[in-house]
């Protein structure tokens, strides 16, 4: 490969924003520096640190997401002041309403939870500035769903049985949002500043050095000339890269830049090259040894030690890409297409002289499996890796000898920058999500939720978790990842837990249909990022990813009644639940596409979907009938695996 070939590769899936500006940047190293420094010291009380860390996030996101890029119209000079005018309004405001909080913090943990009259006006704009903030970033069902939230608790004595409450008052809703940890400055924003920050800043920062183009290069050394190399490559450098970068939609938009293209210039329909992209970078999460930031929030909810949460999860992500491949692989033979051209593979040399970047991710599950906290982790993982991009010249964060490095614009500013645009959104909608817990924890609503799924399992578990996994698609279609969950182990994962189901079981049940939000239509965010790269049809791209993804809506439901999924059990009833689900997989796969090495038929497909659902039912002889039907629907398939048979491919569709 040409050193201009890949100098455009790079600039195809470069993150950053050329529009940045330097105060926008200061913001971005502030609100960094300032993570990092509490977290080596420790210091600051809850208010301070946590109030600090939004003032400065909320600074940055009025700044970088002005009102005037919302309107989606020309405006005149005179708008355009007004628009300024508001944003400078909504900046005041919070340097007012959380200025407050930070000097009078040690008054206000004094006075053990009263309130002062100004304190409750400072409140409602404290909780207004947030949810305005989120509704720029995310989008509006965040927002609404947080002022149903309050509004629930004037109205909730209207409401019967279970859900109505007896009713607060103005000034206790604001003593619980405002000055307690149960409200603004409750556990998701604690969790979005010891962890997922310094997560994403992690992620960032290795992407900008390198890490982003070695991973794709990799995959292309190692797949580049199979059968459907191009979007086994996606499957591949999209999955590596989503559990380091921890959403789905970044590294659909970053990965996809170059993975679609190259998917539909060797003849890949538009649609499903991007389910593709969106499908395996959504996975990328559910994939040890890292997992992306949600991981960590786990740990901190369920106190189950990391090391036992990826080696549980393993099996389970593991069968999920799996699935992924064997879809692509089939929809590869259907559609007759092979592998990259020889000029895009790239030298093996030059691919294995950049395998350093996989040391500092090598250490950070080192530290976290010999037990050291997952704070000092990524802090320890962060210091090695910047001492190991500066060994080498390609990868230095910043050289002072490079004409393109300058003090304001050089990849470590980048990845500053990158950190605050992609961590920032997740910041303010997570404190969001404070807010509506703490009207969960002041009325109740979360017991009620939980007795709902409790009542409904006491005559049908699959019931309750069918409803469960309702909730956790609903949920996600509105958050990211991180969010979602954080929300969904309050509300849901308790009922289940309840009812009997393991408690880690239970938080991956909830993980992985929140995940799966993310590639579910109608509102597929995943999908909808990635179709904007392949220019297809963003429901259609959607649909793809949904059916690329089916092995994740089945295994969560497998691993609640199999544990052997989970590496629960004995050596022979694990062994017997891989090799059933394996089986199960390839026969779903099969039945997706209609085609293996020929056209599957109506009835072959059936029986190939039937085995498929039976081989993962945890008793013997249900799986005995499932293999006994993928057998029956793969017969004439496996006959053409006989010596000089020909594999007829069919031209490629996007069904």
């Amino acid at each position: 490969m040409s050193e201009s070939t890949a100098e455009v590769e790079q600039e195809k899936i470069d993150p950053i924003d050329d529009d940045v500006t330097i105060v926008q940047k200061l913001l971005a190293l502030a609100i960094a520096g300032f993570t990092i420094y509490v977290a080596i010291t420790l210091r600051f009380n809850t208010y301070q640190r946590l109030g600090a860390f939004l003032l400065l996030t909320l600074i940055y996101l009025f700044l970088r997401f002005p009102l005037k890029e919302q309107i989606d119209r020309d405006l005149t000079p005179r708008l355009r002041r007004v628009s300024d005018g508001i944003d400078a309004t909504l900046i005041l405001a919070s340097l007012i309403a959380y200025g407050y909080l930070i000097v009078n913090s040690s008054a206000v943990i004094d006075r053990a939870g009263s309130i002062l009259p100004r304190e409750m006006v400072l409140g409602v704009v404290a909780m207004f500035v947030v949810i305005e903030a989120t509704r720029r970033t995310i989008g509006w069902t965040i927002p609404i769903f947080t002022v149903g939230a309050l509004a629930y608790v004037y109205v909730g004595p209207a409401f019967p049985g279970v859900f109505g409450h007896p009713g607060y008052s103005t000034e206790q809703l604001m003593i619980q949002m405002y000055v307690t940890t149960r409200g603004l400055f409750s556990f998701p924003l604690g969790v979005m500043f010891d962890y997922v920050y310094l997560f994403v800043l992690f992620g960032a920062m290795l992407e900008v050095a390198g890490g982003g183009k070695m991973f794709l290069d990799l995959a292309k050394l190692l797949l580049g000339k199979v059968t459907g190399g191009p979007a086994k490559l996606a499957v591949f450098a999209s999955g590596s890269m989503g559990i380091i970068s921890g959403s789905a939609v970044a590294n659909a938009l970053t990965t996809g830049a170059f993975t679609i293209p190259t998917m539909k210039s060797q003849g890949y329909d538009r649609n499903f090259a991007a389910g593709v992209e969106s499908a395996a970078s959504t996975g990328g999460q559910l994939l040890p040894p890292v997992m992306g930031a949600a991981v960590f929030i786990m740990v901190d909810i369920t106190g189950i030690q990391y090391v036992e949460i990826i080696t549980r999860a393993a099996v389970p992500g593991l069968l999920f890409f799996f699935c992924v491949y064997m879809v692509v692989h089939f929809q590869s033979l259907k559609s007759g297409l092979t592998g990259l051209p020889d000029e895009a593979i790239p030298e093996r040399r030059d691919v294995l002289r950049r395998l350093y970047y996989l040391v500092p991710v090598a250490f950070l599950v080192y530290f976290l499996y010999d037990g050291t906290s997952i704070k000092r982790s990524i802090i320890y993982a962060l210091a090695i890796m910047f001492v190991v991009t500066m060994i080498f010249k390609q990868s230095r964060l910043f050289d002072p000898t490079n004409d393109d490095h300058e003090v304001t614009s050089n990849p470590f500013i980048d990845g500053i920058e990158l950190t605050a645009k992609r961590a920032a959104p997740i910041v303010v909608a997570a404190t969001c999500i404070g807010i509506v817990l703490g009207v969960i924890g002041m009325t109740g609503v979360g017991i009620a939720i939980s007795s709902v799924v409790s009542d409904l399992a006491s005559t049908h578990l699959i019931l309750a978790l069918i409803l469960t996994m309702i909730l956790s698609i609903m949920f996600g279609m509105a958050v990211d990842t991180v969010t979602v969950y954080i929300l969904l182990a309050v509300l849901v994962a308790p009922g289940l837990e309840n009812i009997g189901v393991p408690q880690l079981t239970a938080h991956l049940f909830i993980f992985y249909f929140g995940l799966m939000a993310m590639v579910t239509p109608p509102v597929c965010i995943a999908a909808y990022a990635a179709s904007t790269i392949a220019e297809s049809s963003p429901i259609r791209s959607g649909f793809w990813a949904w059916k690329l993804s089916l092995g994740a809506f089945l295994l969560p439901f497998a691993f609640v009644y199999d544990p052997g999924l989970l590496l629960m059990g004995s050596n022979s009833s694990i062994a017997i639940s891989i090799v059933g689900a394996l089986i199960s997989f390839t026969a779903l796969a099969g039945a997706i596409v209609g085609f293996v090495y020929t056209k599957v038929t109506l009835p072959e497909r059936v029986a190939l979907l039937a085995g498929s659902l039976l081989l993962i039912h945890p008793d013997p002889l249900w799986k005995g009938v499932g293999l006994a039907l993928a057998f029956i629907g793969g017969f004439r398939q496996l006959s053409k695996l006989r010596p000089g048979e020909s594999r007829t491919p069919v031209a490629a569709d996007a069904d």
